[in-house]
């Protein structure tokens, strides 16, 4: 147990009650099962960031749906693809702390000084208007990032996934981010701002769920609500999904507006971007690599208002044709095609290095990203922000197998070091002994696992200078097949794939052998274990702990600055009474 200034005792079990309490309510938020009163504060800067809180919800339910997909016969999501997708969550998010405090003042400022209603805070109705406005505003917001193709450049990245699982609602780019943040402020002219920011988080974190190909119908739901069902045909490149249902929760104003669609039985949707997807796994060239694109078209444009038509009418759009394009010049999905149009060979022990090291950092940025003495210290998120992205890199680089990766992996793990010593370091965890102990093995753990890799990498580096053979065997030769499969070869990277002329083929949902089901089962179980209970013990532990320990060391200080003011201004008005 540890003791406050206020000699507050913080038990084991005081911290278990708390975090299965706050676990529960996390979970019920995603689907705003929550009373209102909890959602709603007097100090906007008391509101909950709820997205940093659903991590470890998110990275469970990752792993949920995959064992789900064993036992349904369906085809795992790839592992590639849900690197990505968590990697730019820890971006996104990580900014969104950065923006944080910007964001509050803008609302704030507005509603305080040009505020054209003032709508009672603690009352449902204003809760249930400020939902209607939200969802407005979001859905138009949405509608813009596919119909302006300077906007569809950063929503781009969401949309290339071609799988859509829990871990693709968090792929999203950090321009999405400040789009959805923007186009709301004039919102804070009728909404209080806690409202108003409790309401843009669950628009987003409600999204979560709908990512996926294990519900089906839902029934008389579907009517009113947004649900997966209806969102897999948004993230569809069939002909009849293109720019339809853009709703977060309700669906009422794609019904109003026209661009409702339902899923039809009869068509399989088949999930990505009409455009050809970059063949790479950098998280630069995905995010950012249709920018060029867009500037391409604006600079081929022979006038002003061609040049304007290139960044505000859709991506679809070319001189003589109409704002958002034909729907007709959209090709028809070949359902025979690959499921993916980019396949490097990744070999099982580079998922493995790269599965401790995206959850090392994982882990620790869920740790760090919300502690009070990194979050408002501006280098810290700084280093944590340049830290992550060349991680984000390297790991890029170990998916396309570039030929600098191995400098890059080892410059990382030097970098590490120096993260360690002037962020995880320099971080006070004010927990029972038992918790810190476990901190401080996993931070030992980690640190081992990154000078063994270091080693690991250099050894690599001597074999590759007496060796012709690249480091994963990239270029293997293809299996032997029967007289009715044939061979795929990719020409970028000497990938081989073996395919049927059956309409089920090696890339879409089959059925497994059942042995293989049985291994798969049992590695996944295996990996939720090691995985998931470091990153339960912290969400139980650590951050309930740590945030009742700064809440009440923060109001302690503050206070005696407070306090320490007023006497001084106090001592002020008597020395100039007395003269």
């Amino acid at each position: 147990m540890i003791t406050n200034n206020n000699e507050t005792t913080i038990t084991l079990a005081t911290c278990l009650k708390d975090g299965g309490i706050e676990a529960g309510k996390d979970i019920a938020s995603i689907f705003y099962l929550m009373p209102i009163h909890d959602t709603i504060k007097d100090d906007i800067y008391d509101v909950t960031n709820y997205e940093v809180k659903l991590i470890p919800v998110i990275a469970l339910m990752v792993a949920i749906e995959q064992i789900i997909r064993i036992i349904m016969r369906k085809q795992m999501s790839r592992f590639e693809d849900c690197i990505i997708n968590i990697a730019s969550s820890l971006i996104f998010t990580l900014t969104r702390v950065m923006m944080f405090t910007v964001v509050l003042r803008i609302y704030s400022w507005l509603y305080t000084n040009y505020a054209l209603v003032h709508l009672p805070l603690h009352s449902a109705s204003t809760w249930i208007i400020s939902l209607l406005l939200v969802e407005f505003v979001y859905y138009w917001t949405h509608r813009a990032l596919h119909e302006f193709n300077f906007l569809w450049a950063a929503h781009q990245f969401h949309h290339m996934a071609e799988d859509v699982n829990i871990s693709t609602t968090i792929r999203d780019s950090v321009v999405d981010l400040v789009i959805y943040d923007i186009f709301p402020i004039p919102l804070a002219l009728f909404i209080h701002p806690q409202i108003l920011f409790v309401h843009l988080q669950f628009s987003l974190i409600y999204q979560i769920w709908l990512h996926n190909e294990v519900v089906g119908h839902l029934g008389p739901l579907e009517y009113l609500i947004n649900t997966p069902r209806q969102h897999r045909v948004h993230h569809g490149k069939n002909p009849y999904c293109i720019d339809k249902n853009y709703g977060a929760l309700l669906m009422i104003w794609d019904r109003i507006f026209g661009t409702y669609q339902v899923e039809l039985d009869e068509e399989k949707i088949v999930f990505g971007t009409v455009s050809p997807t970059p063949k790479t796994f950098d998280m630069m060239t995905l995010m950012f690599g249709y920018y060029k694109n867009v500037w391409q078209r604006f600079n081929n444009c022979d006038n002003f208002s061609e040049k304007m038509a290139a960044l505000f009418y859709g991506p679809g759009w070319s001189p003589g044709k109409p704002r958002l394009g034909l729907i007709e010049e959209i090709p028809e999905v070949d359902h025979k095609a690959p499921r993916y149009t980019y396949t490097p060979y990744v070999a099982v022990w580079k998922k493995a290095y790269i599965l401790f090291h995206s959850l090392a950092i994982l882990i620790g940025f869920y740790m760090i990203v919300d502690h009070p003495l990194i979050k408002f210290d501006p280098w810290k998120m700084t280093f944590c922000m340049t830290y992550l992205l060349l991680a984000i890199t390297s790991f890029g680089a170990l998916f396309d197998n570039r030929s600098y990766l191995i400098i890059l992996e080892i410059f990382r793990c030097v970098v590490y070091f120096v993260f360690d010593h002037c962020v995880l370091q320099s971080t006070q965890w004010p927990v029972n002994q038992s918790t810190s102990v476990l901190i401080q093995l996993s931070l030992w753990t980690i640190r081992l696992g990154h000078l063994l890799s270091i080693m690991l990498w250099i050894c690599m580096w001597i074999i590759n200078l007496f060796t012709t053979n690249t480091i994963d065997d990239k270029h293997k030769s293809p299996k032997k097949t029967s007289s009715n499969e044939k061979i795929i070869y990719d020409s970028n990277e000497g990938q081989s794939q073996t395919s049927t002329d059956s309409d089920e083929t090696l890339h879409q949902d089959s059925t497994y052998p059942v042995r293989l089901r049985a291994r798969t089962f049992i590695i996944i179980t295996a990996m939720m274990i090691s995985v998931f209970v470091p990153l339960m013990m912290s969400y139980l532990f650590v951050v309930p702990s740590c945030s009742r320990y700064y809440e009440t060391y923060l109001f302690d200080r503050y206070f005696l600055f407070a306090q320490n003011i007023t006497t001084m201004a106090n001592y002020s008005l008597l020395m100039v009474g007395g003269n």
